[in-house]
């Protein structure tokens, strides 16, 4: 047996034709993996890119609605302090119309008093009673406008929270949407 093999003529450059063919298959087939492979790393570093943008939208979305809810809870805050200053600002304008009716009254009497010219000294009596009702009202008219005033100042400080809560409310809102996106993008592999 050992003859017949030895007997075959060996083809020296079929043998190395075809060891070429199965390098050059090889060497095809390595460059075919590198390219996937450094295709893959740039989907890699793509999808790593857009999840760190969403991890940082996400972020930003957070702190919106954060600021969004304090301007909310300072805009309720003011408004009640408005609504409280409001009533106090309503009894000081009742103490006042109070204090002017009972003065009124007096000066009908002193009136009727000074027509009919009766005793002088409960005369004078009542005309203190009428300066003390001036000064009462004049009090009473100030610490309404007082309350009136810090009134008007929390009523704008609420319209102002209002309004930056709104607009922190929508910025969440944007951002959300663009989480959303963001995820589509990653599911679907597409830039």
């Amino acid at each position: 047996m050992s003859e017949s093999i030895a007997h075959q003529p060996i083809n020296n450059d079929q043998t190395m034709h075809e060891a070429i063919l199965e390098v050059r298959a090889f060497i095809q087939h390595q460059t075919e993996e590198r390219t996937k492979a450094e295709a893959q790393a740039r989907q890699d570093r793509w999808t790593r890119y857009a999840a760190l943008s969403m991890a940082f939208i996400a972020l930003i979305a957070g702190y919106t609605m954060s600021k969004s809810g304090d301007c909310a809870s300072r805009m309720t805050k003011d408004l009640s302090e408005a609504t409280y200053n409001q009533t106090q600002a309503s009894d000081q304008w009742s103490f006042y119309q109070s204090k002017a009716q009972k003065q009124l009254l007096t000066e009908l009497e002193v009136n009727l008093r000074t027509v009919s010219n009766t005793d002088n000294a409960s005369l004078d009596d009542l005309k203190k009673k009428i300066s003390r009702y001036d000064k009462e009202k004049a009090d009473s008219n100030a610490g309404a406008e007082k309350f009136e005033g810090l009134r008007n100042t929390f009523r704008a400080d609420a319209e102002k929270m209002a309004a930056r809560a709104a607009k922190f409310g929508k910025s969440a809102q944007t951002f959300q949407i663009g989480l959303a996106v963001g995820g589509l993008c990653l599911l679907s592999k597409k830039k």
